[in-house]
């Protein structure tokens, strides 16, 4: 029997030999049916199946090989040579994208042998190329995990996870992929869109400038730094919106250094300068808005406001006229024009001539202003200041028209509502009851008193308990003879849902007035209490909404809004308190602020160094990168000596590299190399280019490989760890 399969396999190698392989497979075959255990005729039959490119069938004779004795020398050789045929065949597809036959192809690679780093790194490739991004993270992981600098390994495992949307898992790995190879594009802008995806804006950008840095035409860069400035402008506005001007100069800022030339980002910075009345910095942004966009309006007239700010009349002026000579029916600038010029005439008015009899007169010169003329001047400029939230201004010109003319009724009404607005409600009311006192029939003064004594606050006193009680009882007979009158009927379901409208419409004076009027028909009404305590507190009345929502509660122990709206009372309270702080020490702040820019530059751009702190320094790895292969230095050859510098304890800087002897004869290599910064529990890669004489003698060397750093900020550079390198040269024998 064994002579008969012996004669099989013989007859099977021949044919082999002979390149027959689909005669010598059947030989093969014969003989393993004959003896299933003959491992010599599958490693035969395996070998055949290669040749003829049957790899599925190649490794099930060499899987069967291996069972028999998984040491057994041709059956590895034979394993190495499947697999490497099936990672060729993987590339093949991959590079094709075949994408499914690249997946099932490095799987088979893998199964053969599971410790074959870039078949898990293909196999990951090939996943991401069907999208199919869970199952590329594992195999990576794999590649990762045999080896942690696989090149783009690290890379394409971060592009796995940003994928997937998980961008925070993403980051260390493109930092990594970094780390190997820092000039890797596309790691930069995966990295960028992560840090970009987990709101660090910062970082995004810093990352998207290092893309550009490397290809400047590279437009996904161009469009995630765009996406990012939009990002920045419209919180920007947001901020603008809800009064937080100091966030709002910071989010314009940060879209300002992204574009310079983002007009609409300087306008709206120097409308936050302005609300926060820092009127040199508004003018600054304004001007700049102007020289990018040498027709936008609104600049011109924010800039005559800030201007006005600065009692610069004249330069606001003329702001607000190139406004005017931009659009001639911009009515803001000719309304603040009306204010601040009172020999000003408006376009449409300068438009319209006399018609011409045939006579001739005299020219005469423009007549001087009269005291009428002065005292609207001021009530116009009140006005612009009203307009503009300067208070303390517009009730200087207020009074100013009011001291020429005592009987100026528009001046003393818009005198009170400025009050009213500010919650100044004595002098409010003094102010309405001097315009009625002038004309009895003014129906704005009328109303101004109305909506005065309407959100003037109730607080019930003994008398007024009394007055209560005697309310409850018949009134007199004279009175009930009298005719009613149905206007005097308060319509409590309708004031109430005025009241709300007002409240949704934050128009907070008309509100608490609607809410008054059903608290004076109804003092039992719940929700009227309740809204005026909401009124109160947009107006910024806190003891007055306090005392609301506490009777709201009085009425209605558990209605859990009057509880919420305490509390919210109570927060509101610490947020003016707050603002007010903050408003005092905004000129010391913006200080502040300019050192700690300073400050910040200065450590970024290591102008003031940073103290090392004690260090854990390991050499982990010296090899010599040799193109040979032989892994010696050959005469005439340029290797690198690779070295991985491991920092196991905190972030340092400035590490050196020395190598001694600092010179071997017939060798040119640098014998020193510096790290400018290693973080915690990285690892840094350093090459160290190392170049052989043609003519150099055979010798073995011993490279003492030194590390050096120091401890503190004025220590010195001392000996942190050591790694003895033997080279090996070998001379050119002909």
């Amino acid at each position: 029997m064994d002579n008969i399969k012996h004669a099989h396999y013989n007859l099977g190698i021949a044919y082999s030999n002979d390149a027959q392989y689909n005669k010598a497979i059947p030989e093969f075959q014969t003989a393993i049916k004959l003896d299933a255990n003959f491992i010599d005729a599958h490693c035969g039959l395996g070998r055949a199946y290669v040749e003829q490119d049957e790899l599925d069938n190649a490794e099930m004779s060499v899987t069967a090989a291996l069972k028999l004795d998984a040491n057994y020398p041709p059956a590895l050789a034979l394993r190495d040579t499947i697999r490497q045929a099936y990672y060729d065949k993987g590339i093949t597809s991959l590079n094709d994208e075949h994408y499914n036959a690249a997946v099932t192809t490095f799987q088979k690679v893998v199964t053969l042998d599971p410790d074959f780093k870039y078949a898990h790194y293909y196999l990951g490739r090939a996943y991401i190329g069907l999208q199919a991004y869970d199952k590329a993270v594992d195999s990576l992981q794999s590649a990762v995990a045999l080896d942690a600098n696989l090149e783009y390994a690290q890379y394409n495992l971060g592009y796995a996870y940003a994928a997937q949307g998980q961008y925070a898992q993403a980051v260390p790995h493109l930092e990594q992929a970094i780390a190997v190879d820092p000039n890797l594009k596309h790691a930069h802008y995966n990295l960028a869109r992560a840090y970009r995806e987990l709101d660090n804006l910062e970082a995004a950008t810093n990352a998207a400038t290092e893309t550009l840095r490397l290809d400047a035409n590279y437009q996904p860069a161009h469009e995630l730094l765009e996406g990012i400035k939009q990002v920045y402008y419209n919180r920007g506005i947001a901020y603008l919106n809800d009064e937080r001007y100091s966030e709002a100069v910071t989010a314009f800022q940060n879209a300002i250094t992204l574009d310079s030339d983002f007009a609409t980002g300087h306008y709206n910075l120097g409308l936050a300068y302005f609300r926060m009345e820092m009127y040199p910095r508004a003018v600054s942004s304004l001007e700049k808005t102007i020289a990018l966009e040498p027709n936008h309006k609104a600049a011109y007239h924010a800039l005559a406001l800030a201007y006005f700010g600065q009692q610069e009349l004249e330069k606001a002026r003329n702001a607000a006229s190139d406004a005017l000579k931009r659009d001639a029916n911009y009515q803001p600038a000719r309304s603040l024009l009306e204010a601040i010029d009172p020999s000003f005439t408006p376009p449409a008015t300068q438009a319209t001539t006399p018609p011409d009899t045939g006579t001739t007169t005299n020219p005469q010169p423009n007549p001087q202003p009269d005291a009428k003329s002065r005292q609207e001047a001021h009530y116009e400029l009140g006005t612009a200041y009203r307009e503009s939230k300067m208070n303390a201004e517009a009730i200087a010109e207020f009074q100013k028209a009011i001291d020429i003319d005592p009987d100026f009724v528009a001046a003393y009404t818009s005198l009170g509502a400025l009050y009213l607005e500010m919650w100044q409600i004595d002098e409010a009311e003094n102010a309405a009851k001097e315009a009625l006192r002038v004309d009895a029939n003014s129906h704005p003064a009328r109303q101004l008193l109305d909506d005065i004594r309407q959100v003037r606050p109730v607080r019930p006193t003994r008398s007024a308990t009394k007055s209560a009680k005697q309310a409850s009882t018949p009134a007199p007979a004279k009175r009930a003879s009298a005719p009613a009158d149905p206007s005097d009927t308060p319509d409590v379901k309708q004031d109430q849902e005025r009241g709300l409208v007002f409240l949704n419409n934050k128009q907070y004076h008309q509100a608490a007035a609607a809410f008054k009027r059903v608290i004076k028909a109804d003092a039992s009404a719940v929700e009227a209490h309740y809204g005026l305590g909401q009124a109160y507190l947009g107006i910024g009345a806190f003891d007055d909404a306090k005392a609301a929502a506490d009777e709201a509660l009085r009425l209605n122990a558990s209605h859990q809004q009057a509880r919420e709206l305490l509390q919210l009372i109570k927060f509101a309270r610490n947020m003016e308190r707050n603002r007010k702080i903050r408003k005092k020490v905004l000129f010391y702040a913006a200080i502040l602020g300019v050192i700690a820019v300073g400050v910040f530059v200065e450590i970024k751009f290591e102008i003031i160094p940073r103290p090392n702190p004690p260090l854990n320094l390991s050499i982990a790895e010296a090899v010599l990168e040799e193109p040979s292969g032989n892994r010696f230095l050959d005469a005439g050859e340029t290797a690198r000596l690779k070295l991985i510098i491991r920092n196991n304890g905190k972030t340092v800087r400035n590490i050196e590299v020395r190598l001694q002897p600092p010179a071997i004869a017939g060798v040119k290599f640098k014998n020193f190399a510096e790290i400018g910064k290693l973080r915690q529990n990285r690892e840094e890669i350093i090459r160290i280019s190392m170049t052989a004489d043609q003519k150099v003698k055979a010798k073995k060397s011993e490279l003492q490989i030194q590390l050096f750093g120091k401890t503190g900020l004025f220590g010195r550079m001392e000996p942190v760890a050591t790694k003895v390198f033997k080279l090996t040269i070998i001379p050119d024998i002909p």
